[in-house]
């Protein structure tokens, strides 16, 4: 055999001068969640190269007339080369605020909590891993003048995640962060919300009863577009260049941003849903296609307006009006929950919640930031580990 003879790669192995190295796919195919901590997880079979991403748990707001809100959770990631049925090392997953990690080479810290509004937590990763990589989770928000804040958004394959939206002034709401864009902030007029962030921003609001449109994959949300409506939820996209390879890669999922929503002074509505999808697996190739959902806005402060929920990779819209019907959309997967004068939005996974006037019966996504309230705080989300691999490989 011609010794400067390498032979080409096979399912997923080249042999290199000296020892044999993997090579990654482009993207994964299939995944698993372990969401407690444990020792006995094994290598599935035909498997030979594992991705595992670690992340820490988001922050708890803090329960105080200006109600600021937790940061997101660290993330951290890299590729192990595994064998079949191998006892691979202990996962520790940690909870609201604490640290997960996968044995002594990859960490993520959580979230804090704090009056001035928790940090973002951070990851490290071993330098033997291949295609490592780290990213702080999104700060929370903060307020003033009894407004109440969003929770940041968690650290992911798409960057730091976003921050929480502020609420600037009396009864403002912001939104949540989402996985790459902050949740829209209320500045000025009272009963205003934020749209939650998904991968882009969140719409602010600057007009009383009126919130933002959650933000999507493809765009961010709209501001309120005028004083009778809500902003519209931000597009959904799909494409992009893979996580893991840099490969351009085109989505399963495409959705649209659903449209703001108007009220009455005697009935209260709901603006449109994002559509879209993608989950663990999408987040890991960074090809969310959700659109974020449409923000509301209530004719007068006593009659309000339900924000839209997000599809995959969007926020949710903000929910406009005063403590009646005035509820913010919940984010979809990796988009943070808009704020509303009744409920803040719960975050999807890794999306911090919406800022509201009340907390109980909400929450952040896993590794997401919890909000503040008037009358108690958020929890933020608890830590999680994603296993991902492909047949083969």
């Amino acid at each position: 055999m011609n010794p400067s003879f390498q032979p080409l790669p096979t399912a997923g192995l080249q042999l290199s001068p000296g020892k044999p190295t993997r090579i990654a796919p482009s993207q994964w195919f299939q995944y698993k969640l372990i969401t407690a901590t444990t020792s006995s997880e094994r290598v599935p079979l035909n498997v030979y190269q594992m991705g595992v991403a670690v992340w820490g748990g988001g922050g708890t707001g803090q329960s105080l007339a200006s109600g600021t809100a937790g940061g997101g959770g660290g993330f951290s990631y890299g590729i192990i080369d595994v064998v079949p049925g191998q006892l691979l090392a202990t996962f520790t997953v940690g909870t609201a605020g604490g640290t997960s990690s996968y044995g002594t080479v990859l960490s993520s810290t959580g979230g804090a909590s704090g009056a001035s509004g928790g940090a973002g937590g951070a990851g490290t990763a071993s330098s033997a891993l291949r295609g490592s990589r780290t990213a702080s989770g999104g700060a929370g928000g903060t307020n003033s003048a009894n407004g109440q804040a969003g929770g940041g958004g968690a650290g992911s394959f798409y960057g730091t995640g976003g921050a929480g939206g502020g609420g600037g002034n009396t009864n403002c709401y912001g939104g949540g962060g989402g996985v790459g864009g902050a949740g829209g902030t209320a500045t000025t007029g009272a009963a205003a919300a934020g749209g939650g962030g998904g991968v882009y921003a969140g719409g602010n609001s600057s007009t009383s009863n009126a919130a933002g449109g959650g933000g999507g994959s493809g765009s961010k949300g709209q501001i309120t577009a005028q004083v009778n409506q809500g902003g519209n939820g931000g597009s959904g996209g799909g494409s992009g260049s893979s996580c893991i390879t840099n490969t351009t890669l085109t989505g399963l999922f495409r959705g649209d941003g659903g449209a703001g929503g108007i009220g009455t002074t005697t009935s209260a509505c709901s603006a449109g849903n994002g559509t879209g999808g993608g989950s663990w697996l999408e987040l890991s190739s960074c090809t969310l296609g959700g659109g974020g959902g449409g923000g509301g806005q209530g004719a007068i402060s006593t009659v309000g307006c339900a924000g839209g929920n997000g599809g995959a990779g969007g926020g949710g819209g903000g929910g406009g009006g005063g403590s009646n019907a005035a509820i913010g959309g919940n984010g979809g997967f990796g988009g943070g929950g808009g704020g509303g004068g009744q409920y803040g939005g719960n975050g999807g996974p890794l999306g911090g919640r919406g800022g509201g006037g009340v907390v109980t019966g909400t929450s952040p996504g896993v590794a997401g930031g919890g909000s503040g309230g008037a009358s108690g705080s958020g929890t933020g989300g608890n830590g999680v580990i994603c296993l991902y691999w492909a047949e083969g490989y």
